[in-house]
């Protein structure tokens, strides 16, 4: 568990118990932030196979021409 995760936790029952009284997308904001790097980063990794294999397949091409 990251510490986005505890922090998201801590946020919540600080949330529920009524000692914060902030908005919930505040309470979430370690949660979601942490979705979106995630998910960049994913979405990255994927862009640099999908150019890999482009890339491999046009060598690929040039060699059996």
């Amino acid at each position: 568990m990251g510490i986005a995760e505890v922090l998201t936790i801590v946020f919540i029952v600080l949330k529920l118990t009524e000692v914060i009284t902030w908005s919930w997308w505040f309470v979430l904001l370690p949660m979601i932030l942490s979705f979106s790097l995630y998910a960049i980063i994913g979405l990255v990794k994927l862009g640099m196979v999908l150019i890999a294999v482009v890339a491999v397949k046009r060598r690929d091409d040039e060699i059996n021409r």
